[in-house]
């Protein structure tokens, strides 16, 4: 009887753990899990675009680019002939995505000086405010400046003097020796060269943040 006993009560202590281990597995986030949202703007820096992208999609990770307009915009690259937005603006879901990226070169003054610019600004807002990874590249962080999300902050950028002015202004604190710097959600870097350290920063925030069980990744 005291043999049953035992073995009805290892039977039951199996089937308590095999069950954990089914639903860890179903609740299991994988690299594919994430999305990228890319906020893009005419005269975007489309080789910090590619390259980011490209370190990303190894991992499975998707991205989708919005801009103004759905119609195709330039980016900052020899015998570029356009590239078209995923979606507009006005369709970005923020709580869909787990980052918001902005790649350099001159898209991010050109966010800043246009009519719409509230739009992107409310995008990084609630971005920041749910938690998300933000990330900017090369002039990138100018837009964030612009948006008011760098008070106390600690960043690296493109050595441009007129956007780190407006970077200090905004209370942030630049280290353009770096070539990636992160600061809670805020990760920075300082120019394309740095996009794979860039991108790798991320992938271990979003690994720390959400507790990845199953992660391998190499750099080509």
């Amino acid at each position: 009887m005291k043999k049953l006993y035992v073995s009805i009560c290892l039977l039951i202590l199996v089937a308590a753990i095999a069950t954990e281990i089914y639903f860890l597995a179903q609740n299991e986030l994988k690299a594919e899990d994430f999305e990228v949202l890319a906020i893009l703007a005419d005269g975007f820096d489309y080789m910090e675009l590619h390259g980011f992208n490209s370190t990303l999609a190894r991992e499975g990770i998707k991205m989708t680019t919005a801009s103004f307009t759905a119609n195709e915009i330039s980016g900052s690259f020899p015998d570029f002939r356009g590239y078209k937005p995923d979606i507009t603006f006005d369709e970005v879901g923020v709580s869909l995505y787990d980052v918001v990226f902005i790649p350099g070169g001159s898209g991010p003054e050109n966010i800043i000086s246009h009519p719409d610019k509230q739009k992107v600004f409310d995008i990084l807002t609630q971005a920041h405010n749910e938690g998300k990874v933000i990330a900017a590249i090369c002039h990138g962080p100018w837009v964030l400046a612009a948006a008011n999300l760098l008070n106390v902050t600690d960043v690296t950028c493109f050595n441009d003097p007129d956007m780190i002015i407006d970077l200090i202004n905004s209370g942030a604190t630049v280290d353009t020796s770096q070539s990636v710097t992160r600061d809670k959600n805020i990760i920075t870097a300082f120019g394309p060269q740095d996009v794979d350290a860039f991108a790798e920063e991320i992938i271990s925030v979003l690994i720390e943040k959400h507790g990845l069980l199953a992660h391998t990744h190499t750099l080509c």
